[in-house]
């Protein structure tokens, strides 16, 4: 047994990227990835983007799973920009300071991104085994999720979340058994789901939910494969990810 920090994301319109490199299509997952949610909990905390040792810390310590409730439907937004020529060594500290160049070296890029509208999603957090020191608790997360220190969005600023996160910190023996345990204790979060999702909301009536999880948690022993995702920070400078491995729990007689 083991304590699991579970909460909701919720949002009218959501980004989960998928693809790491900037290009003319930027698509995105069916799921907040794990360094979405990171990055999700160190808002609330009020660790600046600055401080990498401390948003090191949150990688390094916490497990993640991720239960999708509503994957949402996809919607697309074309853009064209101005952009300066890539050259060695030369970075661009905001958007003012990239359309300072020389008009004539400016370029056009094409892009295509992809949304989310009316996606829910709800993931879990645990220490990991062997973490020794931690400077915050699953309890102080729960308590930043309730009252953030920055704005709280699904991927993109102009995301912002539709419900309250309402986490909970829960004893169980494994990540799926933490997600039942948080639907039984969180009875009011249920009738937001009845509102926002209607008459899906009825678990008769709505598809079962695909869990992913990390491979390390025992309820990896219920999946049905394992998979590769690139989605652990690195580098927030850099823009760099690392791959863990993923469990995918199909519901049983459904597909992913």
């Amino acid at each position: 047994m083991r304590n699991y920090l579970v909460f909701t994301i919720a949002a009218p319109m959501a980004s989960f990227g998928m693809k790491y490199d900037p290009g003319e299509w930027r698509n995105s997952s069916n799921r907040p990835s794990k360094s979405g949610v990171l990055g999700l909990v160190a808002a609330a905390l009020g660790i600046e983007r600055e401080e990498q040792a401390r948003f090191d810390a949150l990688r390094d310590s916490l497990g993640f799973a991720v239960r999708v409730d509503q994957p949402g439907q996809t919607a697309y937004d074309y853009h064209t920009a101005q952009v300066p020529p890539q050259k060695r060594n030369r970075r661009f500290a905001t958007r003012a300071d990239e359309l300072a160049v020389p008009k004539h070296e400016l370029k056009t890029v094409l892009s295509t991104r992809e949304y989310r509208t009316n996606a829910f999603a709800t993931p879990a957090l645990w220490f990991r085994a062997g973490v020794i020191k931690a400077h915050f608790s699953l309890w102080s997360i729960a308590a930043a999720l309730k009252q953030p220190r920055f704005n709280l969005y699904a991927g993109r600023k102009s995301h912002p979340l539709m419900l309250p996160c309402a986490p909970e910190v829960i004893e169980a023996g494994d990540a799926l058994a933490a997600f039942t345990a948080y639907d039984a204790a969180t009875e009011r979060l249920a009738n937001f789901q009845e509102a926002y999702l209607g008459r899906e909301s009825d678990p008769k009536r709505r598809p079962a939910a695909t869990i992913y999880c990390d491979a390390d948690d025992p309820a990896a022993a219920s999946s049905t494969r394992i998979e590769q995702r690139r989605d652990v920070p690195e580098s927030r400078t850099k823009w760099r990810f690392g791959v863990r491995q993923e469990a995918v729990i199909a519901p049983r007689g459904g597909q992913t």
